[in-house]
């Protein structure tokens, strides 16, 4: 499963990025910036570390009582990852992971990251693929009314396992006066405030699975879940067609807020095994997606710095049956440095061709 999976990301990132070169090189050859606006740091190699946690929830919803979720959630741990960022490429790896709290009273998670990213002017591509082991209930009183916060560990599923996988395309409409480059990865300097409306697609898989002799529902529920629903496995996908706007506000030319909101309708599939291990298929609906991150920091000459959040969920309307909300959120404390100007006529006519 795990290889087939990188093997997807590795598709995606290279469909995406090396497929966003080829749309937009010959706006970048003749594109042109506001140097009042952007200030470029074109050729600067550029290597930052972070201190981030990502959290993830699942909510099932009963398909009897539209009043009764339950909902999972790992208990993350703050992982240490590495970024190295150069023109249009970024890739970053999770490096290694502290401690998770409270981990006698939710249990402990494991998590894995890799990220990869194309940023083009007008169009930007972000890659990133996580594993997720072991969970924890968040609300157990509605399966133990007899559940007492102050003494009793919350119920443990180190069984439940998921894989998320995400990939984006967006194009900017004013990359002349706002720069993406400077508001996430800090490649270019936004110097005045400015903003751009955006659009694009996103595709984002996700498989939650647990033991197959335990189900996903509390015995104790079993009655507001029937057998067909009662499942140990969850298979997701969201298609979904993104509209939004993103603006940087900046102080002394250094100091800096970006906000993004960039909701979107999403397609949305699926199929869930439950305990009878007969497999079924979610029906195709529409659901709404909702993403939004918000960056301050300081992007000096050589040194820059930052705190971020990244939210994204999916919500949708239940049909008939079963329903899973899925939310996603990420927030990251960065610092980093900008190395010497690289002389790219020295390099490797391969990687020139490339756009590196």
């Amino acid at each position: 499963m795990k290889s087939t999976l990188f093997f997807l990301f590795f598709c995606g990132t290279g469909c995406f990025s090396f497929g966003g070169i080829t749309l937009n090189r010959d706006s970048l050859s003749g594109e042109k910036t506001d140097s009042l606006f952007i200030r470029k740091f074109k050729n600067h190699p550029q290597l930052l570390f972070e201190f981030a946690r990502r959290r993830e929830s699942f909510d099932l919803q009963s398909p009897v009582n539209d009043a009764l979720m339950i909902r999972y959630e790992a208990n993350t741990r703050v992982n240490f990852f590495g970024t190295f960022n150069y023109r249009w490429l970024s890739l970053s790896l999770g490096l290694f992971s502290f401690n998770a709290t409270d981990g006698e009273k939710k249990g402990k998670s494991s998590q894995f990251s890799l990220r990869a990213s194309y940023n083009g002017r007008r169009f930007w591509n972000s890659n990133f693929i996580q594993f997720t082991e072991g969970y924890y209930q968040v609300n157990p009183l509605v399966s133990n009314p007899a559940w007492n916060s102050s003494t009793d560990a919350y119920p443990q599923r180190p069984d439940m396992s998921s894989v998320t996988l995400f990939s984006n395309l967006l194009f900017c409409f004013k990359p002349e006066k706002f720069s993406y480059k400077a508001a996430l990865w800090q490649l270019e300097r936004q110097e005045k405030s400015a903003g751009s409306f955006v659009a694009g697609l996103s595709y984002r898989l996700c498989i939650l699975t647990s033991d197959t002799d335990r189900t996903l529902i509390p015995v104790t529920l079993y009655d507001q879940y029937a057998p067909e629903y009662r499942m140990v496995a969850i298979q997701q996908s969201n298609f979904t067609f993104h509209g939004g706007y993103i603006h940087s506000f900046v102080n002394k030319r250094h100091w800096y807020l970006t906000i993004y909101f960039l909701p979107g309708i999403s397609i949305e599939n699926g199929f869930y095994l439950p305990q009878d291990l007969l497999l079924r298929n979610y029906k195709s609906q529409v659901s709404l997606a909702s993403e939004f991150r918000f960056i301050i920091g300081y992007n000096g000459d050589r040194w820059f710095s930052g705190i971020s959040s990244h939210s994204l969920s999916f919500s949708a309307s239940r049909q008939q049956g079963m329903l899973v909300d899925n939310s996603f959120n990420y927030v990251r404390v960065f610092a980093g440095y900008r190395f010497n100007e690289v002389d790219r006529t020295k390099g490797s006519k391969l990687l020139r061709k490339i756009g590196l």
